[in-house]
């Protein structure tokens, strides 16, 4: 007669443990091959991003390139009808592609206030305190801008021009609604003092040039801009809307029908990527080159 060396309870019990052990066994493997999967499908998600990412920077360059062609093919005169737009929009592998070219000499330099010749530079003062009046800013801000640029705060340590018109924002009273909606579109911060193009820029910024000219004769200026423009800056200052303006002969050397600076606006969108490039372009001569490049 044979006895049995593990009762049948005990032998229960060890095959109910070795069960739980063997199901938890299975689930500690399922959840780290979860795990495993989830972090390599992030990681080839991190990686399309930034594979996407770069695509839509290189396309982006591409659609300054192709614009900076179009500056450099356009002939003289034609900024008007042919230059400050839209871009076409192209359709990508994968995305779209959108820009746009922008005038900057038809917004007020505001590096005029320091780079302008001393016998111009009132005039610019006088000048961007009417746009600061025209977008309800104080106008004595044009005392702040001027001592900020010449470096007379203890924190800007030499005179130096602006690198963008935004960096008004650290001056007490340029934090508020009337600069992001009014003023900030009419400005640019160029590395050299230039000439404000009457044949592009808009009726807020052709009503600063005087006193007298308002908005309604800035708009009858506007107005007599047919076809591609003003053909010389004697049919501009012939116009009525000039005649009592009292317009100063160092306004009229501050006044151009001619641009070489652009602003070139892309947008770029691959995949889950999404690129901005602000480019600003100067044309010089028979050649476009790129002096700035933000993302």
């Amino acid at each position: 007669m044979s006895v049995n060396p593990c009762p049948p309870r005990l032998l229960r019990n060890q095959k109910g443990a070795a069960l739980i052990a063997a199901l938890l066994a299975a689930v500690l493997v399922t959840t780290l091959a979860s795990a495993m999967i989830f972090t390599q499908q992030l990681d080839i998600r991190r990686s399309a991003n930034i594979m996407h990412g770069d695509q839509a920077y290189l396309y982006a360059l591409g659609m300054e390139s192709w614009a900076a062609l179009q500056l450099g093919r356009a002939k003289p005169m034609m900024e008007r009808e042919s230059l400050d737009r839209d871009l076409t929009p192209f359709m990508v592998e994968g995305g779209q592609l959108r820009g746009r070219i922008a005038d900057l000499q038809a917004r007020f330099n505001i590096n005029n206030l320091i780079l302008i010749g001393k016998e111009n530079r009132e005039q610019q003062r006088l000048q961007f305190r009417r746009l600061l009046r025209g977008c309800g800013l104080n106008e004595r801000l044009e005392q702040a801008v001027s001592a900020w640029m010449e470096g007379e705060p203890a924190r800007r340590k030499m005179k130096r021009p602006m690198l963008d018109h935004r960096e008004l924002s650290l001056i007490n009273g340029f934090d508020n609604r009337a600069c992001e909606q009014c003023l900030w579109p009419l400005l640019s911060a160029l590395p050299e003092a230039t000439a404000l193009n009457v044949n592009t820029a808009p009726a807020q910024l052709l009503a600063s040039l005087s006193d007298k000219l308002g908005l309604g004769g800035a708009e009858q200026l506007v107005a007599g801009r047919t076809g591609r423009g003003y053909a010389n800056l004697a049919d501009f200052l012939a116009q009525p809307a000039l005649a009592k303006s009292g317009l100063t002969a160092e306004a009229v050397g501050s006044l151009t029908l001619q641009s070489n600076y652009y602003l070139v606006q892309t947008e770029a969108a691959i995949g889950q990527s999404r690129v901005e490039l602000y480019s600003v372009l100067k044309r010089e001569a028979d050649t476009v080159r790129v002096i700035r490049r933000n993302r």
